[in-house]
Formats: C-alpha cells, sequence, structure tokens
C-alpha cells in the first residue's frame, strides 16, 4: 500500500477537492477527519456528478431538485468500507471488483494508514515469478535451513514442499509466503514430486 497518502477534509471545498485530484492524477481521496479518522471518500464522479448531475429520467431530464454541493462533506461517499491493514491482498481485489472501486482506503482500527489502488495491484502481478520464488525463499531459510523447503511459483501460485512432519511449521510457512508480494496462492504437501516443482530450478543455489 502507499503511506504517504494525499487526503482531504470533510469542510474542504468541492474546488480543492478537484485541485488535488487533478494535480496528482488520482481518481480518488480519501476523506479524513483531522484525528485521523477515515469519514469517506471523494472521487472525480463525485466531483462531476456535483457539477452536473445524472439524469433523472429515461427522457435525460435532470432533477429539478438536484442540489449542488459546495463541501467535500455534501458530495463523498459516506460512509465508506475501509480494509484492514492485516487483510489478504484478495480481500481488497474483490473490494474493487464488488464495489468498482479504484481506490480502497486501509485502515488500522478507524483510522487511515493507507491506500491500495489498482495500479498497486497490478505492479504486484506483474512481479515475475522468478522473484517471487527467490523472495519466498528468502523468507523461509529461517525456519528450518535453505535445504528444507522446496519452492515452485506458476503464475504468482506457489507450491512448497516440506521435508519434515510439523504442521505448525507449515502454518508459518504459508503465512510467510503468503507475505511475498506478487504470490496470489500458497500451498503445501509434505511429499516431494517425482518431477522438480515449477519453477523450482530457478531457485537453485
Amino acid at each position: 500500500m502507499t503511506r504517504q497518502v494525499v487526503t482531504v477534509h470533510p469542510s474542504a471545498s468541492v474546488t480543492q477537492a478537484a485541485n488535488l485530484l487533478t494535480e496528482n492524477g488520482f481518481s480518488a481521496l480519501p476523506v479524513v477527519e483531522e484525528n485521523g479518522e477515515l469519514a469517506g471518500i471523494v472521487t472525480e464522479a463525485d466531483v462531476i456528478d456535483n457539477r452536473f448531475p445524472p439524469p433523472g429520467s429515461a427522457d435525460g431530464a435532470a432533477p429539478v431538485t438536484a442540489h449542488r454541493g459546495r463541501t467535500v462533506a455534501e458530495v463523498m461517499i459516506t460512509p465508506v468500507v475501509g480494509v484492514s491493514q492485516d487483510a489478504d491482498i484478495s480481500v481488497v481485489v474483490r473490494e474493487m471488483q464488488v464495489h468498482r472501486r479504484r481506490c480502497v482506503p486501509i485502515i488500522d482500527g478507524s483510522r487511515l494508514v493507507g491506500v491500495i489502488t489498482r495500479r498497486d495491484v497490478v505492479r504486484v502481478l506483474a512481479r515475475s515469478d522468478e522473484d517471487i520464488a527467490r523472495d519466498v525463499r528468502t523468507h523461509l531459510k529461517y525456519l528450518g535451513g535453505e535445504k528444507r523447503w522446496a519452492v515452485g511459483v506458476i503464475d504468482g501460485e506457489v507450491m512448497l514442499v516440506d521435508e519434515f512432519e510439523s504442521a505448525s511449521d507449515r502454518l508459518v510457512a504459508v503465512a510467510l509466503a503468503e507475505a511475498v508480494p506478487g504470490a496470489v496462492q500458497v500451498t503445501v504437501s509434505a511429499h516431494r514430486p517425482v518431477v522438480p516443482l515449477p519453477g523450482e530450478a530457478l531457485l537453485s543455489p
């Protein structure tokens, strides 16, 4: 996630929000109270709809009683659901897909601590299997040594084979592998396959 987040206060004007959006090339801005709590989110669409209200009927007529907001508080989306900083990336992606959102606020309790955009997700997915495998191996070398785990990666799916019979260690191994950027799924097995795992050769010392 991006930790240095450009935010806007609920009392800011819609014009100020529009300037921040254009100056930074953002599609959305988190709206944050003075105490750091997430109050909502304001998007490009909110700014546009505030100036040009969407059609109110099939014939394209705008609502006669349409109100033009002057402050961010009047046009922002609220309440807005933030995702915990401890959540799996799949939860963030699901939030984007279900609610058609380009930017998802990341929270610690009710305080904003960062944001994740579609571009951030794409950047992670663009990592090569070689890079993912190398990072997974680096994480696991502190859990039984470099030779304990066989690691294979294909299209971001990580496959681990454990030399020993330790269920608790495997849970830790999965958590460590899932923390590697680009790892979309992690599975662990107790038996080494007859043929090398996909990408396993990439991890040879």
